[in-house]
C-alpha cells in the first residue's frame, strides 16, 4: 500500500510543508518537514521518510517515566538502526569473511576484550604494510558458557595460519559469506544471487548473533554495540520529494538496467507491526 494513497493507514498531516528540493528546481534550505528520500549510492540503497519538525518538551522541564513497553520500543528502534548502518557499511566495503576470534581462557570482561580485538586490529594492519582497511566487529556470549568470543569481519582473505598467530588468544576460523553455502555452525545459507546479497547476508548474520548480547546489562554504560574502522562511513545523498509516487520513479531511474531484476521494495504499512513513521526502502 503506497503512503499517499486515499485509504492508507497513515495521513500526512496537511500543514506539512511538501516543497520540493530538486537538483532542477530552486534548492529551499529551510525545509524542516516533508518527504525526505535518501540515496546511498555506494550502498545500491535508499529510503523514504517521513520527517516532522520535532515534538514538543514537556512543560515545566520535567518527564513522565517511560513505560516498559515505551522502552522496548526505543531499544528495537535503536538495534534496528545499528543494523541498518551495519549493513550499509558492510556491502560499501565488501566485507565477506567473518573470522571467529576465540579466547583460550573464558574472558567476562567485554572492555577488556574490546581492547584486545583493537590491538588486534593494529597488528592485522601492520601486516598489510601499515594501509588501514575496512572491519566490523562485535563480540557474542558463547551459548554454552564460556565467556566472550569475537565476530570480525573484513573485506579480504588471511591465510589461516597468519590469522591465528597474530590474534594469539585461542582459535579462529573463517566463513566467506559470498560463497559458503552455510554458516558458521552448520546451518544452511543458499546461494547468493548476486555479490551484494552476500555482503548484507554476512551484516544479518553479524548483527543477529550480537544483538541478543546488545542489552543494558550487557554492554554497559560508555560501551558500543559494535566497532567500525573510522573513515570508511558511507556517504549519503538526500532531497525532498512531493509524495511516495515521486520518490519511487526516482528510484527507477537510478538502478541500473541490470539491477532492476533484483530490485526489493519494503513498505513499513504492509506490517501490521511497525509502530513508527511510515518508511520505504528500496535495495538493489
Amino acid at each position: 500500500m503506497d503512503l499517499d494513497y486515499t485509504g492508507s493507514r497513515y495521513i500526512v498531516d496537511p500543514l506539512l510543508d511538501l516543497r520540493t528540493q530538486l537538483v532542477d528546481r530552486d534548492v529551499d534550505t529551510t525545509q524542516e518537514s516533508g518527504w525526505r528520500l535518501t540515496y546511498w549510492p555506494d550502498c545500491s540503497e535508499a529510503s523514504l521518510a517521513i520527517v516532522t519538525s520535532g515534538s514538543k518538551r514537556r512543560s515545566g522541564g520535567e518527564r513522565e517515566a517511560a513505560s516498559d513497553e515505551t522502552l522496548a520500543l526505543h531499544w528495537t528502534i535503536a538495534n534496528g538502526r545499528a543494523s541498518s548502518r551495519s549493513r550499509r557499511y558492510f556491502v560499501k566495503n565488501q566485507l565477506r569473511y567473518m573470522w571467529v576470534l576465540t579466547f583460550a581462557e573464558e574472558y567476562r570482561d567485554r572492555r577488556l576484550i574490546m581492547r584486545l580485538v583493537s590491538e588486534f586490529a593494529r597488528r592485522l594492519r601492520t601486516l598489510r604494510d601499515g594501509v588501514p582497511f575496512a572491519y566490523w566487529y562485535s563480540p557474542e556470549l558463547h551459548p554454552q558458557g564460556h565467556g566472550w568470543h569475537v565476530n570480525f569481519f573484513v573485506s579480504f582473505r588471511v591465510p589461516h595460519e597468519v590469522m591465528t598467530s597474530t590474534w594469539g588468544h585461542g582459535h579462529v576460523w573463517v566463513t566467506d559469506f559470498a560463497k559458503a553455502l552455510r554458516g558458521p555452525h552448520g546451518e544452511p545459507l543458499g546461494i547468493c544471487p548476486t555479490p551484494r546479497d552476500g555482503l548484507r547476508r554476512a551484516a544479518q548474520y553479524g548483527c543477529k548473533y550480537s544483538q541478543k548480547d546488545w542489552s543494558p546489562e550487557h554492554v554497559g554504560p560508555q560501551n558500543h554495540r559494535y566497532e567500525i574502522a573510522q573513515g570508511f562511513t558511507p556517504q549519503s545523498t538526500g532531497q525532498w520529494v512531493e509524495n511516495p509516487r515521486e520518490a519511487e520513479s526516482l528510484v527507477s531511474n537510478v538502478v541500473s538496467t541490470e539491477d532492476h531484476s533484483h530490485l526489493a521494495r519494503w513498505d513499513s504499512n504492509d506490517s501490521t507491526e511497525w509502530r513508527r513513521p511510515p518508511i520505504v526502502t528500496w535495495r538493489w
